[in-house]
């Protein structure tokens, strides 16, 4: 990346000086603790003095004047937009301001400066979001964006380089603006340099454009014409507005209801701000809040406010614009119990909505059903509460409410036209709070004085029932994994090679997964018509982790049919031959899982026919919206459907986040991988069937020949059988008889592991699981597979002395009330004709 070459080959002929020259800035901001990219800083270098206001967000199109170095400036600064919202999400206000820019620079800017910092990290759906922005700018924009790199200290060119090398996605974007950059330190305003080495920056770029500025598109004129009639509408609304305050205010000193205890509850979308506004009520930080989604659980917080008690509950928010059928039961119990934790009923039931994000139709629609889980009475007790007031900058909200094409509007008639105003960076501003409480009690008033009465039945025992069953549902997975490990810990495969296959839905993150398991940007899902993201064919990647050579296949994700994707969902069996060790299913733990859902996993999964179950992993994503909940409470209340899921896979799931600095759960993963091949005897998947093997054993009680798979079935089945029965629950069942505790095998249960039994187990989990422990690898030792087909490192079994009798053993189970008979595989008269080392 050379910045001379390529601006001097860029350009043709002389340099010609311009006496005027006219910048547009654009750029997005981070939704973290440094919001702006630096265009207003960058604006006011550039013109040498403050001409931007940097103490508040740009929320309108703003120009500015300077003369620098002999050249009359004008600089147009825009409102910047959240780099991961894709257009859709923006405000309707903030797209139209940005349209309207190049106006204030006529006839059109020079030079569009697409302002980053540098210590952005710049991942895929950043430069989609900036190309859906710009677009509509002009059909030629490209040809006159220079990106200026925004930093508070000294950049060279090497550490510039080095970013770009990590963010393939910021290399290409740089490719498309032919290389053209610059570097600004907007912490050093004394440097004159730096600005007078851009404006020639600009000069080559307009002599390779040959003079010409952007042309202005067609679609600014008809805006400037809406803009006219909105900005009259405005005006009346805010003269109601004032109206209804003045009004406000007459009454509360005319005596209105003056309430000592306000109980409020705060709903909204997830990010909407519901912790940070409850804290700001509060006066106090009661809630957490972070970067991440914090409210996993309704919380409850008191404070004596402006002489009155209160009483916030702060519930957990629904996924932005998600639908309510999109929304898990875990998330809809929570927010229906809201009601239900304070005493006798809320008052005011607080909506938040966030002023810096879209209020389109998918996100009316979702309000409109996240807000029936409380009832359809709940709009006469609701207040809408605008939270993120910083992003109003200099606007107001009544020119917000008349930008978002109606959809606010219906809002408003919803709740009778009650709405509030906070900012959450306001903490010690008294008076938003002291009106908000005033609204509370006038919209109280006019309710005769009455709180919020719920028309719903009390989930909250529900909820109590769902933990515990999910409290008792991780206990007993722990359990089996634990015996399952003990059961297997002398099946040691050496995975020097790990291939994985990645199978779900389009966008419940298996490329996010892919990435993160190998901890690099490795596969780059594409943007979608409807700018939804996606894999479209299957691609294979490839990189050391935790001392395994792991191969990753993601594969395109499914909408309304498996069929449209079969033959490329069946291709990843090709890309990672000659077969993969796991199929990870990827469910996201913040969508529900249906019978719709099951159906349509299943109907995917049959691609691979019935044994691909004991190859599979289900992979929980999105960690985060979890938090501290164990997933054992999603799948409890997520039903039978997902349970059902969960038992095909023999109860092998989980949860990863896309936090690369998290390498333990990438660690835990690949050694459930590794249990799981050991399960499956060191095999990978495979569609071909394979050949079963010359029986060579049989049943002490009877003469029955069993071939190898039916060996290795009735062992499987075994452990299925010991897995389950001794995580039986004694109280579930007493009247259960023995002989149905211990399924189809009249036999003792043997140590898989040919050790010293289950001692470990006993002292983990406190059960008396064996009284007595006898080694039984005699009774595994049997022909297996062979060493040179399966792969891996092997363990042999030599001696055809082996297949000998077992001692009785007597075993207890938890919930038998007698021990299991004797189980005494014998030794076939053939077998020393076959007798050799075989794996296991």
């Amino acid at each position: 990346m050379s910045e001379n070459r390529t601006m001097e080959d860029s350009t043709s002929g002389s340099n010609t000086r311009l006496s005027e020259i006219r910048i547009l800035m654009i750029g997005g901001r981070e939704l973290g603790a440094k919001e702006a990219s630096g265009k207003s800083s960058a604006g006011n270098i550039i013109l040498g003095r403050n001409a931007f206001d940097i103490s508040r967000r740009t929320a309108r199109s703003v120009q500015a004047t300077g003369d620098v170095d002999g050249r009359h400036l004008i600089v147009v600064d825009t409102p910047g937009w959240w780099w991961h919202y894709t257009i859709q999400n923006t405000p309707q206000f903030d797209r139209l301001e940005i349209i309207k820019s190049p106006t204030l620079c006529l006839p059109g800017p020079h030079a569009i400066l697409l302002v980053i910092p540098v210590y952005l990290a710049f991942p895929s759906i950043y430069r989609m979001t900036l190309e859906q922005q710009i677009k509509f700018l002009s059909n030629e924009v490209w040809k006159h964006i220079i990106v200026l790199f925004t930093s508070t200290e000294p950049c060279d060119e090497s550490s510039l380089k080095n970013k770009v090398r990590k963010w393939p996605d910021l290399e290409q974007l740089l490719g498309r603006c032919h290389n053209r950059y610059h570097i600004l330190n907007i912490n050093n305003q004394s440097d004159s340099t730096q600005v007078i080495a851009l404006l020639e920056k600009i000069e080559k770029l307009a002599a390779q454009n040959k003079g010409q500025c952007l042309k202005i598109s067609q679609s600014i004129s008809a805006w400037i014409q809406k803009e006219k009639t909105t900005n009259k509408r405005d005006k009346q609304r805010i003269l109601t507005e004032g109206k209804q305050t003045t009004e406000l205010k007459a009454d509360s000193r005319d005596g209105a209801q003056h309430l000592t205890d306000i109980r409020i509850v705060i709903v909204g979308a997830s990010w909407a701000a519901r912790s940070s506004a409850g804290n700001v009520i509060l006066g106090e930080e009661a809630f957490e809040v972070d970067d991440s989604r914090t409210t996993v659980r309704c919380a409850v917080g008191h404070a004596k406010v402006h002489g009155r008690q209160l009483t916030v509950v702060d519930t957990p928010g629904w996924y932005y614009n998600s639908l309510l059928e999109n929304t898990s039961e875990m998330d809809k119990l929570e927010i229906r119990c809201s009601v239900y934790l304070c005493p006798s009923g809320p008052h005011a039931i607080l909506l938040t909505v966030p002023i810096a994000t879209a209020f389109d139709k998918s996100y009316q629609t979702a309000v409109e059903g996240h807000m029936r889980l409380l009832g359809e009475n709940v709009w006469n007790h609701t207040i809408v509460l605008f939270t993120r007031g910083d992003w109003l900058g200099d606007t107001t909200i009544e020119e917000r409410i008349e930008t978002e094409e109606g959809r606010l509007e219906w809002l408003m008639e919803k709740c009778g036209y009650r709405y509030h105003v906070l900012n959450c960076k306001w903490h010690n501003n008294n008076t938003q709070v002291v009106e908000l409480l005033e609204k509370i009690e006038k919209m109280v008033t006019e309710n005769n004085g009455c709180y919020y009465v719920p028309e719903i039945n009390d989930p909250i025992t529900e909820l109590e029932k769902k933990r515990k069953t999910a409290s008792t549902n991780k206990m007993n997975v722990s359990k089996q994994r634990h015996i399952l490990k003990e059961l297997l810990k002398d099946r040691k495969y050496n995975l020097s090679n790990v291939r994985i296959v990645l199978l779900g839905a389009e966008g419940v993150g298996k490329s996010t997964s892919g990435n993160t398991i190998l901890q690099g940007y490795f596969f780059e899902p594409t943007l979608g018509e409807g700018h939804e993201i996606h894999t479209r064919q299957c691609i294979t990647k490839q990189r050391k982790v935790e001392g395994h050579h792991v191969s990753v296949v993601d594969t395109p994700g499914w909408s309304t049919s498996i069929l449209e994707n079969e033959k490329e969902i069946l291709c990843s069996l090709e890309v990672c031959s000659p077969g993969p060790h796991a199929f990870l299913l990827v469910l996201p733990v913040r969508k529900p899982f249906t019978k719709k859902c099951q159906q349509t996993v299943e109907e995917l999964m049959s691609l691979f026919r019935e044994n691909v179950w004991r190859h599979t992993i289900i992979l929980f994503t999105e960690a985060h919206w979890l938090k501290n909940k164990p997933v054992e409470e999603y799948i409890a209340c997520e039903g039978e459907a997902l349970q059902e899921l969960i038992s095909k896979c023999g109860n092998r799931y989980h949860v990863i986040d896309n936090d690369w600095d998290n390498r333990s759960q990438v660690r835990v993963l690949l050694k459930m991988i590794e249990q799981m091949v050991a399960r499956n005897r060191g095999e990978y998947f495979t569609l071909e069937k394979k050949a079963s093997k010359p029986g060579v054993l049989r049943w002490l009680s009877g003469s029955k020949t069993l071939t190898e798979e039916e060996w290795m079935k009735r062992e499987d089945e075994l452990i299925d059988r010991v897995l389950k029965t001794l995580v039986a629950d004694p109280d579930e069942n007493p009247k259960q008889s023995s002989h149905e505790l211990k399924g189809s095998f009249d036999g003792s249960i043997p140590n898989m592991s040919g050790d010293s039994g289950f001692s470990d187990v006993n002292s983990v989990f406190g059960v008396d699981v064996l009284n007595s422990t006898v080694k039984v690898s005699n009774w595994l030792g049997r022909p297996g597979n062979d060493a040179t087909s399966s792969g891996y490192d092997t363990m042999s079994i030599a001696s055809s002395t082996q297949y000998q009798k077992m001692e009785d053993v007597k075993v207890d189970i938890p919930g038998s009330r007698q021990p299991v008979g004797n189980l005494k595989p014998a030794r076939d008269t053939s077998a020393k004709k076959h007798s050799r080392s075989r794996s296991i």
